[in-house]
């Protein structure tokens, strides 16, 4: 498998400080890459990825580290047997390094290939690509386990990578489906791969429980099919019921772990978030979780939290809720339908009357604070200096 191209920065920088032994970057590939010094000082890095296991026609990422930008009015170049033609590097100076991203000849056989990488016609570093056979077209659905849900995400993939296929307007239908989807040019899950195509479809919610065709269409009609079994969750499977928990409410704006699910407090027009957890999410329910309650402005939609925060936590939904401004003093149940109606939760909270924007002066002991009256300001000090400033309208907790 090869490596990412952020992954592969990061190793740059090991190799530079001495922390990872010279050659090819893939742990995959054997230990048969060498460098030679270049004129003067410097010491040559070369890096390859998506260079083992390699499909003709899949991209080889080359990156030569350790040689100055100033060297390039001599020329980086990139050669191999399993290219086109000879290929130039460029200067990046975000990464420090010259690189290239090379296309595989079509008409290569399996084997390992020479590289060599010259500046200015002398070769600094050589290394090898193993190449592998190519592989027919195919098509691929998969879900998230063996059976799909009503509801869930599936992965549609095509790898088209194989001589003689053209065109990209790649099409899969199906009666799951709610729509035909169209496949796009994969470049992060498969960036050495110049012909995958995918995307990530959900199933219609009310599936019937059964097996289901995709079909794929091409610029020249239907080419293959795939099929995949859907079934509801049933009595006894860990999402039927899931494990939830809440809802629970913090600041806007704040953090999750300060969420309590009772005597939260806001005042009318305040606002609060909604959060919800649960373990074992329903397929779908990423974009159907909904919050309701008599005291908010509108249904809450709740979103899956997916920062860096909620790493190690179970999965959460969040999201903003706006009080109405007609509200009495008073306890108001919200409420968080899930599982298609199998679970249903309910936690209230406290509501106080709306906070009125006041004004306030800081002074020493003994002195009070005045109104606005008709409009007009009086502030009052007698023997000390006085400050006014405003004072942010009470959200409650």
């Amino acid at each position: 498998m090869s490596w990412s191209r952020p992954l592969a920065a990061a190793v740059s920088g090991l190799l530079l400080c001495g922390c990872v032994a010279t050659g090819n970057a893939q742990a995959a590939a054997p230990a048969t890459g060498s460098t030679a010094a270049a004129p003067g000082r410097e010491k040559p890095v070369l890096m390859l990825n998506g260079s083992t296991e390699a499909r003709p026609g899949q991209l080889v990422d080359i990156m030569l580290e350790g040689v100055s930008g100033a060297r390039s009015r001599y020329g980086v170049t990139a050669t191999s047997p399993a290219f086109h033609s000879p290929t130039r590097l460029r200067w990046h100076q975000d990464e420090d390094a010259y690189e290239a991203v090379v296309p595989l000849s079509m008409t290569d056989k399996p084997g390992w290939y020479p590289l060599a990488v010259a500046v200015g016609g002398h070769v600094v570093a050589r290394d090898k690509i193993q190449i592998v056979r190519s592989q027919r077209p195919s098509l691929s659905v998969t879900a998230s386990a063996a059976v799909a849900r009503p509801g869930e995400q599936v992965a549609v993939r095509f790898d088209d990578l194989y001589p003689g296929e053209t065109g990209s307007g790649f099409t899969v239908r199906s009666a799951a489906l709610p729509k035909p989807a169209r496949l796009a040019r994969d470049q992060i899950g498969d960036f050495y791969n110049p012909r995958a195509f995918s995307a990530q479809p959900e199933l219609k919610p009310d599936l019937t429980d059964g097996t289901y065709t995709f079909e794929l269409y091409g610029p020249r009609g239907r080419i293959t099919e795939q099929r995949l079994t859907v079934r509801a969750a049933r009595p006894g499977d860990a999402d039927y019921l899931g494990k939830a928990r809440g809802p629970a409410f913090f600041t806007p704006h704040g953090s999750p772990e300060d969420a309590r699910e009772h005597g939260y407090k806001v005042p009318a027009g305040g606002r609060v978030e909604i959060l919800w957890h649960d373990v074992y999410p329903d397929a779908g329910e990423d974009t159907r979780l909904v919050a309701t309650s008599p005291a908010f402005t509108h249904p809450v939609k709740l979103q899956r939290d997916e920062s860096k925060g909620a790493d190690g936590d179970d999965p959460r939904y969040f999201n903003l809720a706006t009080m109405r401004t007609d509200l009495r003093p008073g306890s108001y149940p919200v409420t968080v339908v899930a599982h298609h109606g199998r679970v249903r939760m309910t936690n209230s909270l406290v509501v106080t009357a709306a906070s009125a924007p006041s004004r306030s002066m800081a002074a020493g002991p003994g002195t009070g604070w005045l109104g606005a009256v008709g409009g007009a300001l009086v502030l009052a000090a007698i023997g000390v200096a006085t400050t006014l400033r405003r004072r942010r309208p009470t959200t409650g907790h």
